[in-house]
């Protein structure tokens, strides 16, 4: 929903507006009470491909799956990180 703001508020608040746009906000400005123009990020927020990339608690699941232990090597490491790319859809 967008934040109604007047003119004045624009002038005195130009930099701020900015960053709440950036971060996604909309604004519509008003004089005298009439709507003049709307204020829009340039872009939409873009999603992953529709990848789905697992909570931290799946995540934290699969690592807890292999058995625990300070000794891993480095191969080991690297057949889970190829494996969890895997399952997610990273190559």
């Amino acid at each position: 929903m967008s934040k109604i703001i007047s003119m004045q508020d624009m002038r005195l608040s130009l930099a701020s507006i900015a960053n709440r746009v950036q971060a996604g906000e909309t604004f519509i400005v008003v004089r005298s009470s009439k709507p003049v123009f709307k204020i829009i990020p340039p872009f939409e927020k873009t999603k992953l491909s529709g990848r789905r990339l697992g909570s931290l608690a799946e995540i934290t699941d699969k690592l807890d799956a292999v058995e625990a232990s300070y000794d891993l090597s480095a191969d080991d490491l690297d057949g889970i990180i190829h494996e969890a790319h895997a399952e997610y859809g990273r190559k």
